[in-house]
């Protein structure tokens, strides 16, 4: 039992949250029963209220019918037994006189006939008799609460000529009462059950709650490892770049064909690898929010024509043309410069590369509060099934006119990564066989 207890101490204090789930556990009950308090001792109130005004009102009607015989016990008698009759709620109905001393009463009538003829002093009576309207007040008879009301009953002449004494229970309403706070205590004790057996039911929320505590310290010992491998990658990889082109240079003059076609491998592996490292390390930040941004207000122009100039080498090799569609003047966005042409290169050179014949034609569009830059290709295109994953990661393209192709799969989702957090997004219209159009939505300064 104690070890049972330390261990659920132990898991309150590493999950903080659970006391807030129990808090809330206790408050929503207490809430209803306070609710449900409070509603019952208002109907209570009110109750007793109505209850005393009906009292009042028979009263009245009493003082009324019995002036003008008020010390006539015949008759009083007659009126109390058709009262008592009529009205099941009367427990008690009584006529009294003041004795000759002043220092006491007679029941001159009573329901109960036994009383009859007997003196009392009991203290109401004599509030009463020194009052003008009588008095009323909550009590007990012994058998459950009533209301007692003792009034002055005058003679023909307006003199005191004696009292009325009354006793109205209050059993129908009691009941009433009790039943409505019976059913209220069941409705709170299901109410309560049903909490019980939701929390019972959903105990395994507070294994989610671990579960994701253990996902983010997972995902943060993986963004860690990911920088850590980066940085223990690159700096092989650097080394070996270097001495291949130490080599190269040491042996231009005297390597042979094949052994050059080696280095040459070699080289493309290590930028292969320089840019599959580049890109994991590169998508462990957009994942963990981590990429730092310098948003700026610029004009791109300037951005997109040394683009176009830069990859300009790289497309003649492939015996392509690249041609920028230069407005006189285009608008300025509000952006990352850097990250602009990170994604615009990319863009680019991917165009470049699933193109065999043909250009790329690079153009610029303002449209709404965006402008639109839009590098067209005249490739190997890509169909509407392609086009739904093409975006995700390590996705790639692979047919006949892709195969020969070198690439991690991992630009483009790059690209549309930064693209949105800088409020601007990527699309692509193609068709299969005539070629894509890439468009950059960069949002208007």
């Amino acid at each position: 039992m104690r070890e049972l207890f330390e261990k659920s101490l132990t898991f309150i204090k590493s999950n903080p949250g659970i006391i807030y789930s129990l808090f809330l556990l206790i408050l929503i009950p207490l809430a209803i029963f306070l609710n449900t308090f409070y509603i019952l001792k208002s109907f209570q109130k009110n109750i007793d209220t109505i209850t005393h005004s009906k009292v009042v009102l028979a009263e009245d009607i009493i003082n009324v019918s019995t002036q003008s015989y008020s010390k006539e016990s015949p008759k009083l008698e007659d009126l109390i037994n058709r009262v008592m009759i009529k009205n099941d709620e009367v427990k008690q109905f009584e006529f009294l006189n003041m004795n000759q001393e002043g220092d006491s009463f007679k029941i001159i009538a009573s329901s109960e006939q036994s009383n009859v003829g007997k003196d009392t002093t009991e203290v109401q009576n004599i509030l009463a008799w020194n009052q003008n309207e009588g008095i009323a007040f909550l009590g007990s008879d012994g058998q459950g609460r009533v209301w007692k009301i003792t009034k002055i009953l005058n003679d023909e002449s307006g003199k005191k000529a004696g009292l009325v004494s009354l006793a109205i229970s209050l059993d129908y309403s009691d009941k009433l009462i009790d039943a409505t706070i019976n059913k209220s205590y069941l409705i709170l004790i299901l109410t309560i059950l049903v909490i019980l057996l939701l929390v019972a039911n959903n105990t395994r929320l507070f294994g989610y709650v671990l579960s994701f505590n253990r996902i983010k310290e997972v995902d943060k010992m993986k963004d860690n490892f990911i920088s850590m491998a980066s940085h223990e990658l690159r700096s092989p990889l650097t080394a070996i770049k270097g001495y291949v082109e130490l080599v190269t240079d040491r042996n231009k003059d005297t390597m042979d064909e094949e052994s050059a076609r080696y280095i040459k491998n070699i080289n493309s592996s290590v930028d292969r690898l320089n840019s599959l490292v580049t890109d994991i390390l590169e998508i462990s930040k957009i994942e963990g929010n981590r990429i730092p941004f310098e948003i700026t207000t610029f004009n791109p122009q300037s951005i997109i024509q040394k683009i176009s100039e830069d990859m300009k080498f790289q497309a003649s090799q492939k015996g392509l043309s690249i041609e920028y569609l230069s407005p006189s003047e285009l608008p300025e966005i509000k952006a990352d410069k850097a990250r602009v042409e990170q994604i615009l290169v990319n863009l680019v050179s991917n165009a470049i590369k699933y193109t065999t014949k043909g250009k790329v034609e690079i153009s610029t569009k303002e449209k709404g509060k965006e402008l639109l830059v839009t590098v067209a290709d005249t490739g190997v295109g890509i169909s509407a099934e392609e086009i739904e994953n093409l975006f995700e990661k390590f996705y790639r393209i692979k047919n006949t006119e892709t195969a020969n192709v070198v690439g991690t799969g991992l630009g483009l989702w790059i690209a549309r990564g930064l693209a949105r957090k800088m409020n601007g997004d990527i699309t692509v219209e193609s068709i299969k066989g005539v070629g894509s159009h890439f468009t950059f939505h960069l949002p208007l300064a």
